[in-house]
């Protein structure tokens, strides 16, 4: 079996339904989500204010290869919730895609680091 095949396999076995839509295309799926730790927030931009912490939920998304995700036009829907893709990249190896990844906030609700900075 193939390393394709065999992540492919995988994702099917233990990832949940999940529907991927970008305008009015939908398509459903296998995926696996699940929140990102604390530990994991340093690489996406987790910072500590003043008065707190900002709210920074964001979720990890790993799906098949043959999903074509958008950041901030993909919206994927799952049993946990409905999440906007923030940034999303498929994995290759020797050329050839094994599967595709996203980090996702949930869907809605306009969040401070969506806005425009001050300038």
């Amino acid at each position: 079996m193939s390393m394709m095949n065999a992540v492919i396999s995988s994702i099917s076995k233990y990832g949940g339904d999940v529907t991927v839509s970008q305008g009015n295309t939908s398509v459903r799926g296998k995926g696996i989500v699940e929140p990102l730790r604390y530990r994991n927030k340093i690489y996406i931009g987790g910072e500590q204010r003043h008065l707190g912490f900002m709210k920074r939920e964001k979720y990890l998304f790993i799906g098949t290869p043959d999903m074509n995700l958008n950041e901030n036009r993909t919206v994927i829907e799952a049993a946990s919730g409905k999440y906007i893709v923030k940034r999303c990249e498929r994995y290759f190896v020797q050329d050839n895609p094994i599967y595709t990844w996203a980090i996702m906030v949930p869907y809605g609700e306009r969040r401070e680091d969506d806005y425009d900075a001050d300038s």
